[in-house]
């Protein structure tokens, strides 16, 4: 078994490490944990928080296959590794959609759900474009961040989406090898279909859910809220104004201040 990396983030106060259940984090596509490093210190004011790679991204094993379900059995054996029982479980995008696979398969583990931008159903492929620039940057152009930034505006317009890309960037060890990505891009190309689709279900999940939405995103539409209330029983969706498609970015103080609230009333 190859474990997936990730990193704990502890509260100052003991006791909220022993008495507050753990919240475990999980990224969206081509991100890694990474980008949710100032959100994980804000919540672990109160109780413990681990930020994961998922598989072929960021330190995590570059290994074959893309399912929701390997992806969600990749977190559950880190939670095994941890022995943490029970734990509440975020996840942005497509690490939503790790997220709630996992709970609907093994509710008893996830005491409430967040699920930030995204829906529980198939996306169009709107990532095609962004994997096609990422595969054809030219090794010239990785010799620096901005060179890469500068090659990579013709396929990914918006700037954060972009800035979030360029996280991926890895100095090479060896001079003059310039820098090289840390996700195992042709790996998650290959997978991207069953990325962009999500199974069918009839399971629900009944415990405590959140939906975070951007004002300004397209991810989570009026129309698909009769879908998330069917299949999560003990749902409020909530939406952060000002925000796109990255609330926790683009809106850290009102995202941090919802997710915490949350938290506190689903029991600890």
């Amino acid at each position: 078994m190859q474990l997936l990396n990730y990193k704990v983030f502890l509260p100052e106060n003991p006791k909220h490490a022993e008495d507050k259940t753990p919240l475990f984090i999980l990224h969206g596509l081509l991100g890694s944990m990474d980008n949710w490093r100032s959100q994980a210190k804000r919540l672990s004011q109160t109780r413990p928080v681990y930020t994961l790679d998922l598989r072929n991204h960021g330190g995590s094993p570059h290994i074959k296959g893309m399912s929701y379900r390997e992806m969600y059995e990749d977190v559950i054996n880190v939670t095994k590794h941890e022995r943490i029982n029970q734990f509440h479980l975020l996840g942005h995008s497509m690490g939503g959609k790790v997220a709630m696979q996992l709970a609907l398969a093994q509710a008893a583990m996830v005491k409430s759900l967040i699920i930030v931008d995204i829906a529980p159903k198939p996306y169009p492929l709107w990532h095609q474009k962004t994997l096609q620039g990422v595969l054809s940057v030219p090794d010239t152009a990785m010799q620096s961040r901005q060179d890469a930034n500068e090659y990579l505006k013709d396929w990914i317009e918006d700037d954060a989406e972009r800035s979030f890309m360029l996280k991926n960037l890895k100095k090479n060890t060896k001079p003059k090898e310039g820098f090289s990505w840390r996700c195992d891009l042709h790996e998650i190309s290959r997978g991207y279909l069953k990325i962009a689709g999500f199974s069918a279900t009839q399971q629900q999940y009944s415990k405590p859910t959140l939906f975070i939405r951007g004002e300004n995103s397209a991810y989570i539409q009026d129309a698909d809220l009769p879908l998330i209330r069917r299949i999560f029983s003990d749902v409020e969706i909530f939406t952060i104004n000002d925000s796109g498609h990255l609330p926790h970015f683009q809106q850290p103080e009102q995202f941090s201040k919802k997710v915490e609230s949350f938290l506190e009333k689903s029991s600890g």
